[in-house]
């Protein structure tokens, strides 16, 4: 079977298997030894987080988004640019097919159709993306991408020419050395032998068809409008800091409630007159996605709880998991999560109670004041 068929048993492309490799803490690599951690985003839940902090930081948020992007991307590309690559890239033909490989590579991973307009390699490149996965985000990726790789300071123009293309232009305006700090990445865990997976290609049995238009360049849920990208853990957690204003990413309250609605719409679908087996497609469905590991889960009533590891956003899947008991029960969640050793969480989830509650403290008898049975 070659690799850009799809696998008539479970309908995933074949090179997915030469890319990417599955692990034991319920994440997605590179098959190299050392790579990046993956993760399989939502656009909707993209869009959804970056107009929240919008509507909380104003305009220039995307700005700033996209300059953050820029920064990472760049980084991520000079370390990558060895003297011998960069030789290379001397010459035209090779630059020039370089870059247009990248940009499949890219395609491929949900980011939208990329098609190179115009190209002058170390100088200039036009290109037209279809159905990009966040217009903003991507055209800092591409900025990024052409400064790191030709070691050039660089300016951008982005117009949109429909609901759903948009033209990115950079154009160089300067020679400038990026001096980025080469880290040494750890290495990545060993593959899951313990997941489910195709008899026939051995790629991971989703528990939903998921499907690859390499046409338009986006991943998608079967018989759904669901968009996914499969992107850097490391490079979503630069733009959740600065949706949040601060290092540790945490969110405000009404972006996480955007969040748990669009989870809640979304899992909704799952339900099917039977919570167990809903409870089972959600829980089951991460480490396929990269969302860490689930060890435990239990189901008693008013509450759920799940023990997690190697989840990369624990206040992500905190909020999705919110969703997806009020999609299924009917009411608000209340959630709380705990770290647990190195790299665990445990997650309680259950009703929210609203209302005026007698406290604990106040059914405690005074001294002195005898409590009747009857």
């Amino acid at each position: 079977m070659q690799d850009g068929v799809a696998c008539p048993a479970c309908g995933l492309p074949r090179w997915l298997n030469r890319k990417l490799v599955w692990t034991t803490d319920g994440g997605i690599y590179f098959r190299a030894r050392r790579s990046e951690r993956l993760v399989f985003l939502d656009e909707k839940e993209i869009s959804a987080l970056v107009e929240e902090g919008v509507r909380l930081r104003g305009e220039q948020l995307l700005d700033t988004l996209r300059e953050r992007r820029r920064e990472f991307t760049r980084a991520e590309v000079s370390t990558q640019m060895t003297p011998l690559r960069r030789a290379f890239l001397r010459r035209r033909p090779f630059a020039r097919k370089f870059v247009k490989l990248a940009l499949g590579e890219a395609s491929l991973l949900g980011c939208g159709n990329l098609e190179v307009t115009s190209l002058k390699p170390g100088k200039e490149m036009e290109l037209k993306a279809r159905h990009p996965y966040h217009p903003q985000l991507l055209a800092g990726d591409i900025w990024g991408f052409w400064e790191g790789l030709f070691g050039v300071e660089a300016l951008l123009s982005l117009n949109p020419t429909s609901q759903y293309d948009w033209e990115i232009t950079v154009k160089t305006i300067a020679r400038k050395k990026h001096h980025a700090e080469r880290e040494t990445l750890p290495r990545r865990p060993q593959r899951d032998y313990d997941l489910e997976v195709c008899e026939k290609c051995r790629l991971p049995r989703f528990t939903w068809e998921l499907r690859w238009d390499e046409e338009l360049g986006t991943i998608y849920r079967a018989g759904s409008h669901r968009h996914m990208i499969i992107t850097s853990a490391r490079g979503w957690q630069v733009v959740l800091e600065e949706i949040a204003g601060n290092r540790e990413g945490e969110l405000p309250p009404v972006a996480c409630e955007a969040l748990a609605a669009l989870s809640s719409a979304e899992y909704g679908t799952l339900k099917g007159g039977n919570y167990k087996t809903a409870y089972r497609n959600f829980f089951l469905g991460l480490p396929f996605l990269g969302w860490g590991k689930p060890k435990r889960v239990s189901r008693k009533p008013f509450l759920i709880e799940a023990e997690m590891e190697g989840v990369p956003f624990p206040q992500l899947l905190a909020w999705k998991m919110a969703g997806l008991f009020e999609a299924l029960e009917g009411e608000p969640a209340d959630i709380k999560y705990l770290r647990e050793g190195d790299n665990g969480r445990r997650y309680l989830i259950g009703p929210r109670l609203e209302g005026n509650f007698l406290e604990i403290e106040r059914m405690v008898p005074e001294p002195g004041r005898f409590v009747l049975p009857f």
